[in-house]
């Protein structure tokens, strides 16, 4: 009997050290051809698993004042059905997220720190970057085409220093030499993150928020804000079918 106890108990071990051992993959892809975009993530974890997708088939500019409306679906692997809604971001959206933040900043200790540290134990496993553009003037599409280079060696620069490349970025700009104005922009990466470094930033977040006098609540009160709105973008999807 003790024979199968200690079997049982290697065994779950074994389980749970493959499960912290484990990565947490994000696949994201954007295109946008002209007016057409598309986007999508994919999360896959302990081992393929679980696995999210959450696809973006249609963002469309209204105008200044309504924005963008920006149409997703969502599903899992063992979920049958999927989860269709649009949101509107427009400038009131903007705002709100930034006093979200503002929020954020006021109820953890060193919340920045926090976000620096825990992006340091993101692997890029994949980055590749290509851009088709012309604006219909061989020397304003030249200048241009510099400016988006410096563009993006800029942003590759500032992540390099923020997250661990385990390949060289990918990056590309062609000219399109025509009479007409033309852009097209593909963007796909590949990270992932260990499911230890995921407790961890947890714990140290729970941390941080539980040493500013009142933090706790101003995150609750976030959180049940946006399950408030998420419960109502859900009521107005459903009357919209």
């Amino acid at each position: 009997m003790w024979i199968w106890l200690g079997g049982i108990g290697l065994l779950i071990a074994l389980l749970l050290v493959a499960v912290l051992i484990s990565y947490v993959h994000v696949h994201f892809t954007f295109r946008k051809h002209n007016h057409d975009d598309y986007a999508k993530i994919t999360v896959r974890l302990l081992y393929g698993i679980v696995r999210i997708n959450y696809e973006i088939p249609s963002i469309v500019f209204r105008n200044m004042k309504e924005g963008f409306l920006v149409k997703t679906e969502q599903r899992m692997n063992h979920s049958r059905g999927e989860a269709q809604s649009s949101e509107r971001v427009n400038k009131r959206k903007v705002k709100k997220w930034a006093k979200d933040v503002k929020i954020m900043l006021r109820a953890t200790e060193a919340l920045k720190l926090w976000i620096k540290q825990t992006l340091t134990r993101v692997h890029m496993t994949h980055l590749s970057w290509s851009t088709r553009i012309g604006v219909g003037d061989a020397a304003y599409t030249a200048v241009l085409i510099g400016w988006v280079w410096s563009i993006k060696s800029i942003i590759i620069g500032y992540l390099s220093y923020q997250i661990r490349f385990e390949q060289t970025p990918q990056l590309q700009v062609v000219p399109v030499w025509e009479d007409e104005m033309k852009f097209q922009t593909e963007l796909d990466w590949k990270l992932k993150i260990r499911i230890t470094a995921v407790m961890i930033a947890g714990l140290t977040l729970l941390t941080r928020v539980l040493q500013v006098e009142g933090g706790w609540r101003m995150w609750f009160r976030l959180l049940k804000e946006q399950r408030r709105r998420r419960k109502m973008k859900k009521q107005h999807s459903k009357s919209q079918i």
